[in-house]
């Protein structure tokens, strides 16, 4: 017997899945609102698979943190959309299977069966989704970035954004004009192609001085040296 838990916000909409569930043969352990306890609970009854609404407030997060917490579960998420960016964040989450807005208890079924045993269910439709999207990231990665490199005045100065100083500050710790800060500035923006200060400044904090680290450019990443 495949043991099931149901997560959704709605009262009527998971107890009247559980009992159309529970007339399929499937047995149903227990139901949720999705509200802070969910993962203790979902863990604690052992399912096999766990149902999720997405229409839920922060399902993601939620899905995150069930299958965290029950990692032997599988965990179908009902309702999902057919975009790309969507379907990947899903499997990044933890989701193993996924039934489409429009699909009924006939499409259910099969699903939470093949859950079960461990296999990954979709449409045909959110499959070929979620291969493009896969693909385009591989198609991304693959090409080689090139290097962001940093005269040793910008990787000063870089060190100082991290420290949120202004231009005046920097131009005070280093010695040198506030408008040759400002010089160096746009050009250290511009080979990190980012547009604002703080763009740069949430780039360089994920990073240690002189350690090369990475910053996004047209949607990839480039690495960033101290020219020699």
């Amino acid at each position: 017997m495949i043991r099931v838990f149901v997560v959704a916000s709605v009262r009527l909409y998971r107890e009247g899945l559980a009992d159309a569930l529970s007339r399929e043969g499937i047995v149903v352990v227990g139901v949720h609102d999705g509200s802070a306890d969910v993962a203790a609970q979902a863990s604690s009854v052992q399912p096999d698979v766990i149902l999720m609404d997405l229409a839920s407030a922060n399902s993601l997060a939620t899905a995150r943190e069930i299958h965290h917490a029950a990692p032997a579960a599988a965990v179908v998420a009902l309702g999902v959309g057919v975009s790309e960016s969507e379907l990947l964040a899903y499997a990044e989450a933890g989701i193993s299977g996924y039934v489409s807005r429009d699909a009924s208890m006939a499409d259910l079924v099969p699903r939470i069966q093949s859950a079960a045993r461990g296999e990954f269910i979709c449409s045909p439709s959110l499959a070929r989704g979620l291969v493009r999207r896969l693909a385009a990231l591989a198609s991304e990665r693959s090409a080689d970035p090139r290097p962001v490199r940093l005269t040793a005045r910008e990787q000063q100065i870089a060190g100082l954004l991290e420290q949120d100083l202004s231009n005046k500050e920097i131009g005070t710790q280093l010695g040198i004009e506030v408008a040759t800060v400002k010089h160096h500035v746009h050009n250290l923006l511009e080979k990190m192609g980012v547009h604002r200060r703080q763009e740069a400044i949430r780039v360089l904090k994920r990073a240690q001085r002189g350690v090369p680290t990475l910053v996004p450019r047209g949607g990839r990443d480039f690495p960033i040296g101290v020219q020699s």
